[in-house]
Protein backbone atom coordinates (compact mmCIF):
# COMPACT_ATOMS: atom_id res chain seq x y z
CA UNK A 1 0.00 0.00 0.00
CA UNK A 2 3.01 2.24 0.89
CA UNK A 3 4.63 1.47 -2.71
CA UNK A 4 1.44 2.42 -4.75
CA UNK A 5 0.38 5.28 -2.35
CA UNK A 6 4.08 6.81 -3.67
CA UNK A 7 4.23 5.80 -7.03
CA UNK A 8 2.33 9.16 -8.31
CA UNK A 9 4.42 11.13 -5.94
CA UNK A 10 7.58 9.33 -7.52
CA UNK A 11 6.06 9.79 -11.24
CA UNK A 12 5.95 13.45 -10.67
CA UNK A 13 9.57 14.13 -9.88
CA UNK A 14 10.48 11.95 -12.88
CA UNK A 15 8.04 14.20 -14.93
CA UNK A 16 9.54 17.53 -13.11
CA UNK A 17 5.99 18.14 -12.06
CA UNK A 18 6.19 19.28 -8.15
CA UNK A 19 2.70 20.75 -7.62
CA UNK A 20 1.86 17.36 -5.99
CA UNK A 21 3.96 18.16 -3.41
CA UNK A 22 2.89 21.78 -2.58
CA UNK A 23 -0.42 22.96 -1.63
CA UNK A 24 -2.83 24.02 -4.45
CA UNK A 25 -4.70 27.64 -2.94
CA UNK A 26 -8.66 26.59 -3.08
CA UNK A 27 -10.86 29.49 -2.91
CA UNK A 28 -9.52 33.26 -1.75
CA UNK A 29 -6.88 33.18 1.08
CA UNK A 30 -7.83 33.03 4.68
CA UNK A 31 -7.97 35.86 6.49
CA UNK A 32 -5.57 35.03 9.16
CA UNK A 33 -2.88 34.60 6.24
CA UNK A 34 -3.70 38.26 5.48
CA UNK A 35 -3.41 39.54 9.01
CA UNK A 36 -0.03 38.14 9.33
CA UNK A 37 1.46 40.44 6.32
CA UNK A 38 3.33 42.64 8.34
CA UNK A 39 5.64 39.02 9.56
CA UNK A 40 6.50 38.97 5.53
CA UNK A 41 6.96 42.27 5.40
CA UNK A 42 9.64 42.16 7.94
CA UNK A 43 11.10 38.52 6.37
CA UNK A 44 11.47 39.97 2.78
CA UNK A 45 12.84 43.04 3.72
CA UNK A 46 15.98 40.91 6.02
CA UNK A 47 16.69 38.27 3.21
CA UNK A 48 16.86 41.74 0.73
CA UNK A 49 19.43 43.13 3.59
CA UNK A 50 21.35 39.20 3.54
CA UNK A 51 21.32 39.51 0.04
CA UNK A 52 23.06 42.86 -0.03
CA UNK A 53 25.24 42.30 2.43
CA UNK A 54 26.10 38.76 1.00
CA UNK A 55 27.21 40.63 -2.23
CA UNK A 56 29.26 43.37 -0.54
CA UNK A 57 30.77 41.44 2.19
CA UNK A 58 30.81 38.07 1.33
CA UNK A 59 31.64 38.99 -2.82
CA UNK A 60 28.83 35.75 -3.02
CA UNK A 61 27.84 36.44 -6.37
CA UNK A 62 26.25 32.84 -6.30
CA UNK A 63 24.75 33.11 -3.27
CA UNK A 64 23.22 36.48 -4.12
CA UNK A 65 21.57 34.89 -7.01
CA UNK A 66 20.29 32.56 -4.90
CA UNK A 67 18.86 35.17 -2.16
CA UNK A 68 17.65 37.31 -5.04
CA UNK A 69 15.37 34.62 -6.59
CA UNK A 70 14.40 33.65 -3.30
CA UNK A 71 13.28 37.21 -2.38
CA UNK A 72 11.56 37.67 -5.42
CA UNK A 73 9.46 34.48 -4.92
CA UNK A 74 8.36 35.56 -1.82
CA UNK A 75 7.32 39.10 -3.11
CA UNK A 76 5.19 36.76 -5.72
CA UNK A 77 3.95 35.06 -3.32
CA UNK A 78 2.80 38.34 -1.16
CA UNK A 79 2.17 40.37 -3.84
CA UNK A 80 -0.66 37.26 -5.15
CA UNK A 81 -2.34 37.95 -1.49
CA UNK A 82 -0.39 35.37 0.51
CA UNK A 83 -1.35 32.56 -1.97
CA UNK A 84 -0.33 29.16 -0.09
CA UNK A 85 1.02 27.55 -3.36
CA UNK A 86 3.46 30.22 -3.90
CA UNK A 87 4.24 30.97 0.17
CA UNK A 88 5.09 26.87 0.32
CA UNK A 89 7.64 27.25 -2.77
CA UNK A 90 8.99 30.20 -1.38
CA UNK A 91 9.42 28.03 2.32
CA UNK A 92 10.97 25.36 0.43
CA UNK A 93 13.60 27.27 -0.92
CA UNK A 94 14.17 28.88 2.10
CA UNK A 95 14.40 25.84 4.32
CA UNK A 96 17.15 24.81 1.51
CA UNK A 97 18.97 27.78 1.77
CA UNK A 98 19.25 27.27 5.43
CA UNK A 99 20.71 24.14 4.91
CA UNK A 100 23.13 25.07 1.97
CA UNK A 101 24.07 28.01 4.07
CA UNK A 102 24.76 26.20 7.54
CA UNK A 103 26.61 23.70 5.70
CA UNK A 104 28.77 26.24 3.28
CA UNK A 105 29.96 28.19 6.66
CA UNK A 106 30.59 24.72 9.36
CA UNK A 107 32.44 22.57 6.82
CA UNK A 108 35.07 25.30 6.01
CA UNK A 109 35.29 26.69 9.85
CA UNK A 110 35.96 23.00 11.03
CA UNK A 111 38.79 22.23 8.40
CA UNK A 112 39.81 25.00 9.06
CA UNK A 113 39.69 26.57 5.25
CA UNK A 114 38.04 29.79 6.18
CA UNK A 115 39.40 32.22 8.16
CA UNK A 116 36.93 33.81 11.04
CA UNK A 117 36.40 37.48 10.78
CA UNK A 118 33.70 39.70 12.42
CA UNK A 119 31.30 41.18 9.75
CA UNK A 120 31.53 38.41 7.67
CA UNK A 121 30.64 35.84 10.23
CA UNK A 122 27.83 38.15 11.02
CA UNK A 123 26.59 37.79 7.62
CA UNK A 124 27.42 34.38 7.63
CA UNK A 125 25.04 33.84 10.93
CA UNK A 126 22.38 36.29 9.83
CA UNK A 127 21.59 34.94 6.33
CA UNK A 128 20.48 31.03 7.32
CA UNK A 129 18.81 32.84 9.82
CA UNK A 130 16.78 35.36 7.71
CA UNK A 131 16.44 32.32 5.79
CA UNK A 132 15.72 29.84 8.10
CA UNK A 133 12.84 32.22 9.69
CA UNK A 134 11.05 32.29 6.18
CA UNK A 135 11.06 28.86 6.40
CA UNK A 136 9.34 28.73 9.59
CA UNK A 137 6.62 31.25 8.63
CA UNK A 138 5.63 29.53 5.70
CA UNK A 139 5.33 26.50 7.22
CA UNK A 140 3.31 27.95 10.09
CA UNK A 141 0.96 29.37 7.45
CA UNK A 142 0.86 25.74 5.20
CA UNK A 143 -0.09 24.22 8.99
CA UNK A 144 -2.77 26.86 9.33
CA UNK A 145 -4.11 26.15 5.58
CA UNK A 146 -4.29 22.49 6.09
CA UNK A 147 -6.19 23.27 9.49
CA UNK A 148 -8.74 24.75 7.37
CA UNK A 149 -9.36 22.75 4.68
CA UNK A 150 -9.58 19.21 6.98
CA UNK A 151 -6.00 18.21 5.93
CA UNK A 152 -3.63 16.87 8.93
CA UNK A 153 -1.00 19.00 10.74
CA UNK A 154 1.85 18.53 12.94
CA UNK A 155 2.90 19.58 16.23
CA UNK A 156 5.68 21.06 15.46
CA UNK A 157 4.91 25.09 15.36
CA UNK A 158 8.52 26.59 17.14
CA UNK A 159 7.33 29.94 15.88
CA UNK A 160 3.22 29.84 16.02
CA UNK A 161 3.12 32.15 19.33
CA UNK A 162 5.45 34.31 18.19
CA UNK A 163 3.48 34.43 15.09
CA UNK A 164 0.44 34.78 16.52
CA UNK A 165 0.79 36.77 19.58
CA UNK A 166 3.19 39.84 18.14
CA UNK A 167 2.71 42.52 15.25
CA UNK A 168 6.00 43.47 13.72
CA UNK A 169 3.68 46.91 12.93
CA UNK A 170 3.65 47.62 16.55
CA UNK A 171 7.09 47.58 17.77
CA UNK A 172 9.06 51.33 17.18
CA UNK A 173 12.00 49.79 16.24
CA UNK A 174 10.66 46.91 13.52
CA UNK A 175 7.85 49.47 12.25
CA UNK A 176 10.77 50.95 10.25
CA UNK A 177 11.75 47.58 8.45
CA UNK A 178 7.90 47.01 7.68
CA UNK A 179 7.43 50.70 6.03
CA UNK A 180 8.57 49.39 3.00
CA UNK A 181 6.03 46.31 2.46
CA UNK A 182 3.16 48.83 3.95
CA UNK A 183 3.73 51.07 1.55
CA UNK A 184 3.66 49.00 -1.34
CA UNK A 185 0.91 47.24 -0.12
CA UNK A 186 -1.28 50.28 -0.13
CA UNK A 187 0.24 52.01 -3.48
CA UNK A 188 -0.18 48.42 -5.44
CA UNK A 189 -3.38 47.05 -3.71
CA UNK A 190 -5.61 49.65 -2.45
CA UNK A 191 -8.26 48.34 -0.27
CA UNK A 192 -6.25 44.84 -0.43
CA UNK A 193 -8.03 42.33 2.35
CA UNK A 194 -10.85 44.63 2.44
CA UNK A 195 -14.10 42.32 3.59
CA UNK A 196 -16.62 44.53 2.05
CA UNK A 197 -16.62 44.05 -2.06
CA UNK A 198 -18.73 46.42 -3.07
CA UNK A 199 -16.01 48.98 -1.94
CA UNK A 200 -16.27 51.55 -4.23
CA UNK A 201 -12.63 53.86 -4.81
CA UNK A 202 -13.66 57.56 -4.63
CA UNK A 203 -11.39 59.07 -7.55
CA UNK A 204 -9.92 61.92 -6.26
CA UNK A 205 -10.89 65.59 -8.13
CA UNK A 206 -8.88 66.74 -10.99
CA UNK A 207 -7.35 70.24 -10.31
CA UNK A 208 -6.77 71.21 -14.13
CA UNK A 209 -10.56 70.55 -14.87
CA UNK A 210 -12.15 73.73 -15.40
CA UNK A 211 -15.89 73.52 -14.00
CA UNK A 212 -18.36 74.43 -16.52
CA UNK A 213 -19.72 77.86 -17.80
CA UNK A 214 -23.49 79.05 -15.96
CA UNK A 215 -25.81 79.49 -18.71
CA UNK A 216 -26.82 83.74 -19.25
CA UNK A 217 -29.81 82.42 -17.46
CA UNK A 218 -28.35 81.42 -14.22
CA UNK A 219 -26.05 84.13 -13.88
CA UNK A 220 -28.79 86.98 -14.18
CA UNK A 221 -31.02 85.07 -12.12
CA UNK A 222 -30.34 86.90 -9.12
CA UNK A 223 -31.22 90.24 -10.83
CA UNK A 224 -34.31 89.38 -12.12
Amino acid sequence: MGIGNSQPAAASVITGDLSAFFPKQVGPPSQYAKAIQHWMHLILVLQVAACVLRAVVLLDLLGCVWMVLLCGMGYYAWYHEMNITYISIWGAGCALGTLLDILAFVIPVATGLLKLELLATIVRIGTPCAELLGALFAWHLYRDYQRLHGGETFGFDPLGRTFDGFDPETNPILKGFTAAGSSAEKKYKEGYGSSNPFQTIVSAPNPFQTAPEQSPRKQNAGCC
